[in-house]
């Protein structure tokens, strides 16, 4: 989605950091009714199903009854719950940092709260209306040949936009360690190109909202209202776009480059110039994601009018700071991103969303002031504890595995060995000095954070990969992740509460909450795609032929399953994107149970709530996927997404774990219980 562009790249790294100072005693955790008395929300449970037919309703139906889609939210569930929670201390932080008079110029108090301040200055952003992007619009109204459109598209790169193509930095695949410059596709206004070329009415539905959303949009910017033109042109990208599915494959998007090459084939973007502007004047090769994008491109540029590349740059503009402006264009943009393309009701309340935006763009600044409050240096040793369980779990599973040779065995176990952990907050903080932050103008602020981006990117360039590092986590995020060219798991300090963990809970509830988190983000590191990357993050195959084809044939048996799990009409989940996601769930709840049967080991086997251990952790797994979603969401998500909904998450996991049928008793020819036949089994 255009969206994107103001978002940190996955491959950014941040220039330079300071370490972090001392952390003060945490604030106590904020109470939470459980309604069982060892972690579990008995509430949530809906008993009217049976476990052996439907379990995501079974465990979580009661959940999503008491918590019916807001109508500021496309989706809501567990996640969603948390962050809703880190928002509130967020804003405690914002707010306090925004009334300290004495903060000093340049800190991270004055910044956070200007941020703040600006964002939250209704009356100054009313005002303003849509002179922050005045002066880019105003150069583009004076573009008159090709060479005035590849400079404006220069421009906008080093303000941190992406028109036709996006800049950043990346580990080098091949060497993982050295951090290289890259281009890749991009562009395009509407979540995927399938919104563009798919001819069924909804999509063409919303290619005509989408036409009279942005005429709206040049209308309040006074500008012409070239929206079909718009429309016509990133069409033209997106046939020239490789699909999500294709992207998936890491070679299909790593392609190191000459710049003397890429200039050759798309001579008119002209990359020297490019470079020189962005600060790389001595660039002399860099990953092209996509050539045969970049070769399409190039034609547009030679072919497409002026007029149209004029309309086109000028969209960007005004779409990417939408958000940013008065309460027309953030009005008129959430008609289109949060009505039309997601089912969102109504747009959430100010507060709300500039603590969102600060998180975005100042997040470590931020972070650093949520850490001390939210996180303990305790909560970092448990955490570390029940990932050495999880490692050990793998450990031991390897090498009882029949269809894996030992020559592939112990290459896994070197990876597996190999593996990093970051876990709460970053060892070093990035370092905001460059980044002027004001309560003058929200939008300008918006736009240098992004400028600053993109120099952060810029420097680190040709220089080795700094691995503490965070770049695209802030502390307060309710997520985790693995990077295959890093090989290393991270696990923010804004997940670790419940329903994931909490260390006063049954180590059911944490072994399938956190527990199934940990083994997920480790499994990635031998999914479809970090199956083929080294220990050391390099992309090599180190598997057999054999080995190889019996892994894919597994992997397809996944995609499949998941293929087939209907979204809408006409539209199913994409196997091949969410095969990677969906190999870390089964692995992930596959790892997590067997370190937690271990764990067992010598104690007693109590039946708490009524449930025996091996129940409750299919509980703690499936309770932290609840959820309610838009039709619309869905089908957005299902295009664009590489993660499955919550209800093919649980049933379809737990359908291929013969220990869930055996703990909760379901006979062969239940919904959730495969046979042997019909089952995914990898690790």
């Amino acid at each position: 989605m255009k969206r994107a562009r103001l978002l940190p790249l996955l491959f950014f790294l941040a220039a330079c950091a300071t370490a972090p100072r001392q952390q003060p005693a945490p604030e106590p955790p904020r109470p939470r009714p459980f309604l069982g008395q060892h972690g579990f929300e008995l509430t949530s449970v809906d008993r009217t199903v049976s476990p052996c037919d439907d379990f995501y309703q079974y465990a979580t139906g009661g959940w999503q009854k008491a918590h019916p889609l807001p109508a500021t939210y496309a989706r809501f569930g567990r996640f969603e719950e948390v962050a809703d929670r880190n928002r509130e201390r967020l804003r405690e932080l914002l707010e306090n940092a925004a009334q300290d008079k004495s903060a000093q110029p340049g800190s991270a108090t004055q910044k956070i709260g200007d941020f703040w301040s600006a964002c939250m200055n209704e009356q100054a952003l009313e005002a303003q209306g849509a002179d922050p992007i005045r002066p880019s619009l105003d150069r583009i109204a004076a573009i008159n040949s090709r060479a005035d459109v590849v400079a404006e598209i220069h421009r906008q790169q080093q303000m941190g936009l992406a028109p036709l193509f996006r800049f950043s930095a990346q580990n080098d695949f091949k060497n993982s360690r050295s951090i290289i410059a890259a281009v890749s596709q991009a562009g395009l206004g509407l979540p995927d190109r399938d919104y563009y070329l798919r001819d069924d009415e909804k999509f063409a539905t919303t290619r005509r909202q989408y036409v009279e959303h942005m005429n709206r949009m040049f209308e309040l910017a006074g500008a012409p209202r070239d929206a079909e033109r718009v429309l016509a042109l990133e069409t033209q990208i997106a046939r020239a776009s490789m699909a999500r599915v294709d992207q998936r494959k890491p070679e299909n998007v790593y392609h190191l480059t000459p710049v003397s090459e890429l200039q050759s084939n798309a001579p008119r973007l002209d990359w020297p110039a490019f470079f020189a502007g962005i600060g790389l004047p001595d660039l002399r090769s860099l990953n092209v994601a996509q050539p045969e994008f970049f070769r399409e491109a190039n034609r547009l540029l030679d072919e497409v009018p002026v007029e149209t590349w004029k309309a086109y740059l000028r969209w960007n503009v005004i779409d990417a700071a939408a958000p940013y402006l008065s309460s027309a264009f953030a009005n008129q943009d959430f008609e289109l991103r949060g009505k039309t393309l997601s089912g969102q009701k109504e747009i959430l309340p100010r507060w709300q969303r500039c603590v969102r935006a600060a998180d975005q763009h100042v997040g470590e600044l931020l972070g650093q002031e949520y850490v001390k409050r939210a996180f303990s240096p305790e909560a970092k040793t448990k955490m570390n504890e029940l990932i050495d369980n999880l490692v050990a779990a793998l450990r031991e599973d390897i090498p009882k595995l029949e269809w894996m040779s030992t020559e592939t065995k112990t290459a896994a176990l070197q990876k597996l060995e190999a593996f990093r952990r970051r876990i709460g907050y970053p060892d070093k903080w990035i370092d905001y000095t460059s980044l002027n932050v004001g309560r003058g103008s929200y939008a300008e602020n918006v736009l240098a954070a992004n400028a600053f981006r993109v120099r952060r990117a810029v420097s680190r360039v040709g220089k080795p990969d700094d691995p503490n590092e965070w770049g695209f986590f802030t502390p307060a995020t309710v997520n985790a992740g693995y990077s295959p060219t890093r090989n290393d798991i991270t696990f923010p300090a804004g997940i670790l509460q419940p329903p994931f963990y909490d260390p006063a809970a049954d180590d059911a509830y944490n072994y399938g909450g956190i527990g199934t988190v940990i083994g997920h983000e480790m499994t990635h590191g031998f999914d479809d795609q970090g199956a083929k990357f080294d220990a050391e993050g390099n992309l090599r195959n180190w598997w057999t032929d054999a080995d190889l084809r019996n892994f894919q044939s597994r992997a397809e048996c996944i995609a499949r399953q998941y293929g087939a799990w209907p979204v809408e009409e006409n539209l199913n989940l994409i196997g091949n994107l969410v095969t990677g996601e969906a190999i870390a769930d089964l692995g992930g709840a596959t790892l997590a149970y067997r370190a937690y049967m271990k764990s067992l080991a010598l104690k007693p086997r109590l039946v708490l709530d009524g449930y025996t251990p091996e129940q409750r952790f299919f509980l703690g797994f499936a309770q932290v996927w609840g959820q309610n979603m838009a039709a619309e969401e869905a089908r957005r998500r299902a295009l664009t997404d590489p993660h499955a909904p919550g209800p093919a998450r649980v049933n379809l996991t737990v359908s291929n774990m013969p220990e869930f049928a055996d703990a909760w008793n379901c006979p062969v020819g239940r919904k959730m219980v495969r046979g042997e036949a019909e089952r995914c089994d990898i690790w």
